[in-house]
Order: C-alpha cells, then structure tokens, then sequence
C-alpha cells in the first residue's frame, strides 16, 4: 500500500487532509475509483494539485487513506451494538439495528462504498480488505460469545457470506433507491432465517 508523504500533526493540516479526503468521498462516490482524479479532487477540496500532493502521493493513497478513514467510523459503530449481543436472542434483536447503521455508513462514506464495487473487499490487496476483515472477526467473535458450536472456518463463512450480502445490497439499492428500504427489511428477514438455520 501507498501512504501519505507526511503526518499531518498540525491542525491545519489535519483540516486539509479531512477536506480531501471529504472531497475524495464525494469524487469517487460519483465517479468510481477509475474514474476519479486527484485533479478533480483537489477543486473538491478548494485546493491545488501540487497542494494535494503534499499530502498523498497518487490517488491510490487517497484510496487507502479513505479505507482507513471507513475503519474508524465503522469499528465504534458495530462495536456498540455488537456489545449488546449475549445470545442468539440478542442478535436477532440488534439484527435490523446493525443493517440501519450499515446503511447510514453508506450514505456518510460513498466513496468507500463505491470502491468496494471495484476492489474487492475479500482481495488481499484491495484497501478495503483490513475493514472486511476487521469486521469479521467482530462478528464472529460475538458469535464465537454466544456459546454457538461452530468450526471457526465455518462460523467465519457464515459471517462473511452475511456482510457480503449487506454490501451487496447496499451497492445495488444506493440512497436515493425507491425500493431501499423495502429491501433492507427482505435483507433483515433472509439474514433472520439464514442465521437461525445455520447457528441452532
């Protein structure tokens, strides 16, 4: 992975940065990751391309940067809830709780959603493999805290194939889509069943 050029330690430059990379959200949001420019970025961000590169490379460390930026919001987001779950009986009650917060993550980081699209999270190499994996090992070690009897390699399948199916959707029904929310619940439901056949 590409990094930054430099720390931003100072406040000013940590407000140049978030411009950036709010701009990079917006930017690859629309355009997806082939199709965005640091160029572009930049008269986002109201700033110059050499101004730009003072603090990222090339666009592939806007990307990381953005991936991690993701991993920081999503980690206290899942935690929270994921804390609440003590039992099967809890997962299905914090279920519906965890696909709304899902879905506002989405519409607060766009352009990490897009670039899902293009880099697979479950490619070693793609940005958004450390928050995939990340979020895996959340899941299934509240699982792992409900007593449930799985392989490790199969209750990690289950998990996987759940987040999957939420990006999925998530990608496909986008904000703004007349039939989101109604697929979200169908989402809810299927992932219902899914779990209660696979962890009982």
């Amino acid at each position: 992975m590409t990094g930054t050029r430099r720390s931003p330690q100072q406040d000013r430059s940590r407000e140049t940065v978030d411009r950036i990379l709010v701009a990079a959200e917006h930017e690859i949001g629309e355009r997806g990751v082939a199709g965005a420019s640091t160029t572009r970025i930049a008269a986002r961000a109201g700033l110059s391309v050499g101004a730009l590169y003072r603090f990222f490379e090339d666009k592939a460390a806007i990307v990381d940067a953005l991936a991690g930026r993701y991993l920081e919001a999503v980690a206290p987001a899942y935690t929270e809830v994921v804390s609440e779950i003590a039992s099967l009986s809890d997962l299905e009650a914090v279920l519906g709780e965890l696909l709304r917060r899902a879905a506002a993550l989405q519409e607060q980081h766009p352009g990490y959603y897009r670039l899902t699209e293009e880099l697979a999270p479950d490619r070693g190499d793609s940005p958004a493999h450390a928050v995939r994996e990340h979020l895996v090992d959340l899941f299934a070690d509240a699982l792992r805290g409900t007593g449930v009897q799985q392989a490790p390699g199969d209750l990690r399948r289950v998990v996987e194939l759940c987040i999957e199916t939420v990006r999925h959707t998530l990608a496909r029904r986008p904000p703004g889509h007349d039939d989101r929310e109604a697929s979200l619940r169908e989402v809810e439901l299927m992932l219902r069943a899914y779990l209660d056949a696979r962890l009982r």
